[in-house]
């Protein structure tokens, strides 16, 4: 018996094929193309490579921050996945390898193993836990969200308002913020030197918001009903004593900063919706 021999793999490969040439397109990269990190950044359009290293540098500022709270359970591939879900795999491939290139981690990410009610003891178990207990992960979260809406992650961002006083870096610190963490620390750098220095920005930054923790504490029931996050932005926008009155006044007391964001403008844009 003879066998028409017409299969895929009986096709001669001196003959053009559109399905053969498809497959190879696939499978096997033409000649030349883009396999390096230069080649492939080389090979995107203006647009596309500032996209791709304006997210860098959030992604990069977001991870110094996690590591000024000492939150080291993701590498970049993680970070970049959690905060860019929307983006496609390739570009957050493009931004981790870039990263790991040129700001390596000088540690290998531990994830929290999972909790199990035979893996921890009864003390320990989650319902258990004192309510007010936050996980680490909350407040990172919650830095990075501020972050964008400051500055979109630009640590040399700077603005200067009507009276003169500047606000520079990530989260548009002023210089009486910067007193008060070099006061709290005994450090010693100029408003200057915090603009130009991301590492410096994400430790003010973490002491920011665990400095701003303390005072929601010591409100107690008076924070009852209200979002941590919210009372957080509200802190951040208007200072420690004003988030205080904020809380006393039930909102009542709203004043807005020179763009004309209120208070409350930023406690509902912060707030957690349950």
């Amino acid at each position: 018996m003879e066998y028409d021999n017409r299969g895929l793999m009986a096709l001669d490969k001196t003959e053009g094929s559109p399905l053969l040439d498809q497959l190879r397109a696939i499978l096997s990269p033409a000649a030349g193309s883009p396999r390096t990190l230069e080649q492939r950044l080389a090979s995107l359009n203006e647009i596309e490579q500032k996209l791709i290293l304006q997210t860098a540098q959030f992604v990069h500022l977001a991870m110094q921050m996690r590591q000024a709270t000492n939150d080291k359970t993701m590498d970049y591939a993680d970070l970049v996945q959690s905060m860019y879900r929307g983006m496609s795999l390739d570009k957050r491939q493009l931004i981790a390898e870039l990263l790991n290139e040129t700001a390596p981690l000088d540690f290998v990410p531990t994830p929290k193993p999972p909790r199990t009610d035979t893996a921890i003891s009864f003390y320990d178990r989650l319902e258990m836990q004192v309510a007010s207990e936050e996980p680490q992960q909350t407040k990172t979260d919650f830095l990075e969200r501020l972050t964008h809406s400051e500055s979109s992650g630009d640590s040399t961002a700077e603005i200067t308002i009507a009276d003169g006083r500047r606000y520079v870096g990530s989260l548009q610190f002023g210089d009486a913020r910067l007193q008060d963490y070099k006061k709290a620390t005994g450090s010693s750098f100029t408003q200057d030197e915090s603009k130009a220095n991301s590492t410096l920005q994400a430790k003010v930054a973490a002491w920011h918001i665990a400095d701003i923790d303390k005072t929601i504490d010591g409100l107690g029931i008076n924070t009852d009903g209200y979002d941590r996050d919210g009372l957080r932005a509200v802190a951040h926008l208007g200072g420690k004593s004003g988030m205080k009155k904020f809380v006393r006044s039930n909102g009542e007391y709203n004043p807005s900063d020179e763009l004309g964001t209120s208070l409350q403008d930023y406690y509902d844009k912060f707030a957690v919706q349950l």
